[in-house]
């Protein structure tokens, strides 16, 4: 009989008792909301990536990292809201208490 290994859900309840992988998978959440978020409101105005940056006064690559929730080169508060504003929307920040 074989032995079941963790889901993935179960690992990642296990690992975030640690603070440092917490802090840092919270991190990459917020990236992929962001980037989901991105998609989907340029895919509903019916605009391409290259569109949405000339639009914006970014480049296209900006947005393709957008997109994808790139952690390397994150870009500013600003330009994320200048982006989102570009799509009718504009971003407000919620702080909410770590529980």
């Amino acid at each position: 009989m074989k032995k079941q290994g963790k889901s993935l859900k179960q690992y990642v309840k296990s690992k975030k008792k640690s603070n440092e992988f917490k802090l840092a998978y919270e991190e990459v959440q917020m990236h992929l909301k962001i980037a989901h978020l991105l998609e989907s409101l340029r895919l509903k105005a019916g605009l391409t990536q290259d569109q949405l940056a000339k639009k914006a006064g970014v480049s296209q690559p900006m947005i393709a990292r957008l997109e994808r929730g790139d952690q390397e080169r994150v870009p500013t508060l600003s330009t994320i809201n200048k982006v989102f504003i570009c799509l009718g929307y504009e971003v407000d920040l919620v702080l909410k208490a770590v529980a």
